[in-house]
């Protein structure tokens, strides 16, 4: 169990490629000829703790089936940020999957919730400066071919403004959800939503913990035992209604 939790954030792809034109971006097979071994083994992308919030309540949180067949796939999970694109990270996307499923308005997304939205689509973009030796600028989005339908269970997140550029946030009260492991030693993948409020560390603090990987993102501490845990990537990370990764 981890009291740390590293997130990782760029502004930048958000204002260069959302307004971009999304039927000229490669194919998921196209971008993900490199490949990249899954994290199975992350210890900083699960929610450890925390508590189960009330249904429909963080309407902005989706989660994404990454298709290599019919009975294959992975997940992640990401924010909706309009109602053609989610934002996530970049690792989850570099596998060389067929393609992806994005269900919005999910509570125990292993159901059929009539609240649900599911969008099929093969087209995303990740961070041209994504790394994947130290997951720098671990950012990508995904467009939706079928705009999501917006209504009490499904809503956008505000993005940070241009005046938040600088803004570290450190010392911020955030919360963060997902449908990971609830524990390090989780047999199977938790199918109900989970969230757990953390605060925002400065870097330097960061860097006691995990000298020479922080760099320009965000850490975060929750308190005992809780944090984010495997198959949380891509959840939100949410301060003062803002979506900060």
């Amino acid at each position: 169990m981890k009291e740390i939790s590293l997130i990782f954030i760029t502004f930048s792809l958000v204002t260069a490629h959302v307004t971009g034109d999304w039927f000229n971006i490669l194919s998921s097979r196209e971008i993900a000829d490199e490949g990249l071994n899954r994290l199975a083994s992350s210890e900083d992308t699960r929610i450890v703790g925390g508590y189960e919030p009330a249904r429909n309540s963080i309407p902005y949180v989706a989660v994404y089936r990454t298709m290599f067949n019919e009975s294959e796939w992975d997940y992640c999970e990401a924010s909706l940020i309009s109602t053609r694109y989610v934002l996530t990270v970049a690792h989850c996307l570099m596998d060389n999957f067929s393609w992806l499923e994005v269900v919005l308005g999910a509570h125990n997304y292993y159901n059929n919730e009539p609240t649900q939205q599911t969008i099929r689509t093969t087209t995303f973009k990740v961070h041209e400066q994504f790394s994947k030796a130290t997951l720098e600028n671990d950012l990508g989005v995904i467009y939706l071919p079928t705009p999501a339908k917006i209504n009490r269970y499904v809503q956008l997140i505000a993005l940070p403004s241009r005046a938040d550029a600088s803004n570290s946030f450190a010392g911020s009260k955030a919360i963060m959800c997902g449908w990971g492991d609830t524990s390090d030693n989780a047999v199977a993948l938790n199918v109900i939503l989970r969230c757990v409020n953390v605060t925002i560390l400065t870097n330097d603090k960061c860097n006691e913990v995990a000298s020479g990987f922080i760099n320009s993102n965000i850490c975060t501490s929750g308190s005992g035992k809780k944090g984010a845990c495997f198959g949380d990537s891509g959840g939100p990370l949410v301060t003062s209604n803002k979506l900060i990764t």
